[in-house]
């Protein structure tokens, strides 16, 4: 009869203690882009691809060596933001680039870069601030909605790297230029 309480007992107080949580599993990270992360990442590409045309243009072109060393430094920024750009996109699988060979805002027009292309001196100078200002101003406005709307967080990390871009280029852009 002892045996029998005592079984019981132990029982009683085996169902009674909580079970162990199960050991954790591992976490693997799957990006999960929305359409404001693919969106955004196919216009800052266009939007890139067309700038470089013009900033590309600085070193033979360029009167003030200041702004042509900005182009330089911004162009070289541009096309490591290029290579992340496209490998968001090509990991959302986003299709072709709806942006592409659109005149938006903050993208120079052909025309634009015809000009660039013909200008030399103050005058390619002039071409050059108008098209970076308006190309940083419009991708530091775009690139704020993908941080506040945006979900995948290999877009969002970019966003916040071309953010601190944005604001240390257009600063340097108005040292020079004024």
């Amino acid at each position: 009869m002892r045996r029998l309480v005592l079984a019981a007992l132990i029982l009683a107080l085996c169902s009674c203690t909580p079970e162990a949580p199960p050991p954790p599993k591992p976490v693997v990270r799957v990006a999960a882009y929305n359409p404001t992360d693919v969106a955004w990442a196919q216009l800052m590409a266009a939007m890139n691809e067309r700038v470089l045309k013009v900033l590309d243009l600085a070193p033979g072109r360029a009167a003030d060596p200041a702004l042509a060393d900005l182009a330089g430094s911004v162009g070289r920024g541009h096309r490591a933001e290029l290579a992340r750009l496209r490998a968001i996109l090509t990991s959302a699988k986003a299709g072709p680039n709806p942006h592409e060979g659109h005149d938006m805002p903050g993208m120079p027009t052909p025309i634009v870069i015809e000009a660039a292309a013909r200008a030399k001196g103050k005058a390619f100078d002039k071409i050059l601030v108008k098209s970076l200002k308006g190309h940083l101003d419009q991708s530091a406005m775009v690139t704020a909605s993908e941080q506040k709307a945006g979900a995948a967080v290999e877009a969002l990390d970019l966003a916040a790297d071309m953010t601190a871009a944005r604001t240390e280029q257009l600063a340097a852009l108005t040292g020079i230029a004024g």
